[in-house]
């Protein structure tokens, strides 16, 4: 693989244009962390694809409301909360400014299915964080949608790139993902994904989930963010999904947190009883 290496992250780097924030998600940022329910309805609605992800999320076993649901307005204020529907919002229409290759292990569709259950994966765990430990559920929610935001900006920029990539992670399967990447890149996609972030201004919880989901032994600042991605991954990697370098939950991490592995394993049931409904997310986010 040494013929290929290229060093991407200089060729990002002298970009002059990048992918821009889709219009819509702007709208949505632009509303702030805790905007009026009605002005958030109102931007979600324009976007009927959305509004149904929205309503569908919200009537998923995830979340296990036993009512109705008959609008955006009931999802957001009986089930989601503003501010999770503000994130979920916003990580299905920031992912449409990518157009990566679909296929492979890296491809477009496996990421953003990987995506779609760290997020919920994500938010599930924050919930048992000890108050000590708190973190916003719906930060948790976008930092899982956007970890591996980096693995679509190497496919929409440089796409044979990423064949070469896609071929790499199959011929070479106990290899960790990033070892792969910087051999053929000289770089990885949690370095250029907090790149793309840090340009689109994106919050400092979810640039450091992007830049650090790889490293079980940050504790810096908003490192709760990138450690519950790592556990995430690295329990969808126990499903035999997505590219973490290890299934171990480190204990020290664990504590760290305080976190039982068996909140992590209530979490995993959770997930796998709503999964027809996170496919369909992903499917949604993945599509062009």
């Amino acid at each position: 693989m040494a013929e290929l290496a290229r060093n991407i992250r200089s060729e990002i780097e002298k970009l002059t244009s990048i992918p821009v924030m889709p219009e819509l998600a702007q709208r949505i940022m632009a509303l702030g962390p805790h905007p009026e329910v009605r002005k958030l309805v109102a931007i979600v609605e324009l976007d009927p694809g959305l509004a149904g992800q929205i309503v569908r999320q919200a009537t998923s076993p995830f979340f296990g409301y036993r009512g109705r649901v008959n609008s955006v307005s009931d999802a957001v204020t009986r089930v989601l909360g503003v501010e999770p529907a503000l994130r979920l919002a916003f990580g299905v229409i920031a992912g449409k400014a990518m157009r990566s290759p679909a296929d492979g292990p890296v491809g477009r569709k496996a990421v953003w299915l990987q995506a779609a259950y760290s997020a919920a994966l994500m938010q599930s765990m924050a919930e048992n964080l000890p108050k000590s430990n708190r973190a916003l559920p719906g930060m948790c929610y976008l930092g899982g949608l956007m970890h591996n935001i980096g693995l679509l900006l190497l496919g929409h920029l440089f796409p044979s790139d990423l064949h070469a990539l896609n071929k790499a992670v199959i011929e070479n399967p106990s290899t960790p993902l990033i070892n792969l990447e910087q051999r053929l890149f000289m770089t990885d996609h949690t370095e250029v994904g907090a790149w793309l972030m840090q340009k689109w201004n994106m919050p400092e919880e979810v640039i450091v989930a992007v830049q650090r989901h790889h490293d079980e032994t940050y504790r810096g600042e908003n490192a709760i963010y990138a450690n519950l991605a790592l556990l995430a991954d690295r329990l969808l990697q126990r499903l035999g999904q997505g590219g973490a370098d290890s299934e171990e939950l480190p204990a020290e991490l664990l504590a760290d947190l305080g976190l039982q592995e068996a909140d992590l394993m209530d979490a995993v049931q959770r997930l796998l009883e709503s999964r027809s409904d996170l496919d369909s997310l992903a499917a949604h986010m993945g599509s062009v």
